[in-house]
């Protein structure tokens, strides 16, 4: 487990503690815009909330959710978003520092860590807060259309647990492509660098 630190509210650029970095570490090409170029990537889990909403409605015969308690859903999908960013954290190792906050200028939340990630783990750390979005998309499913009340608080918070990850999405899509296999990916207050580590500098990854 990684040492965890609260950074409150902070701007989206701020530099953070970096760990060294070999000179033959190459810079990774990222967008310059992030949220903009990614918003491809939020489309799919648009479609397919939607999709299992309407073909829920299509078996059941009716409509599967409560659409007074829809609010209550939107409300747990935003509350969930700090643990959005704790999740990155967790799949960094123990012995490195990850700093999460908020940032109001961009109306998002950050998990920020300068440690080096095998690229497996890299990818691991980027999707696993869909978790968020799957579960409760999973529960909205096998729930019963009488439980209209559960559902409704279930498909909201699904459609965001799915959407918020849509940067993280085109990262790991990127950056599987850009980086060799068996390479590290660490970031620094410049942007993201992967690298090849010598032999008798290899670290084994549980990922």
């Amino acid at each position: 487990m990684p040492k965890i630190i609260w950074a409150g509210c902070r701007k989206w650029d701020e530099d953070y503690p970096e760990e060294p970095m070999p000179e033959h570490a190459v810079k990774i090409n990222s967008p310059e815009h992030p949220f903009r170029a990614g918003m491809k990537y939020a489309l799919p889990p648009v479609l397919l909330c939607f999709a299992v909403l309407f073909i829920k409605k299509w078996i059941c015969g009716a409509f599967p959710l409560d659409r007074r308690f829809v609010f209550a859903g939107i409300v747990a999908g935003l509350i969930l978003v700090p643990v959005h960013e704790l999740l990155h954290a967790v799949c960094f190792p123990e012995n490195s520092t990850v700093y999460i906050g908020l940032s109001p200028e961009k109306f998002a939340a950050f998990a920020v860590c300068h440690f080096p990630l095998s690229k497996r783990r890299f990818v691991v750390m980027s999707l696993l807060p869909a978790v968020l979005g799957i579960v409760p998309l999973l529960l909205f499913c096998v729930f019963p259309v009488s439980w209209g009340i559960a559902s409704a608080v279930c498909w909201p918070a699904a459609m965001i647990g799915l959407v918020s990850p849509y940067p993280d999405y085109m990262d790991a899509v990127q950056f599987r492509k850009q980086v060799p296999d068996g390479a590290w990916i660490q970031s620094g207050n410049d942007g993201w660098h992967w690298y090849r580590k010598s032999s008798e500098s290899q670290e084994e990854s549980i990922f």
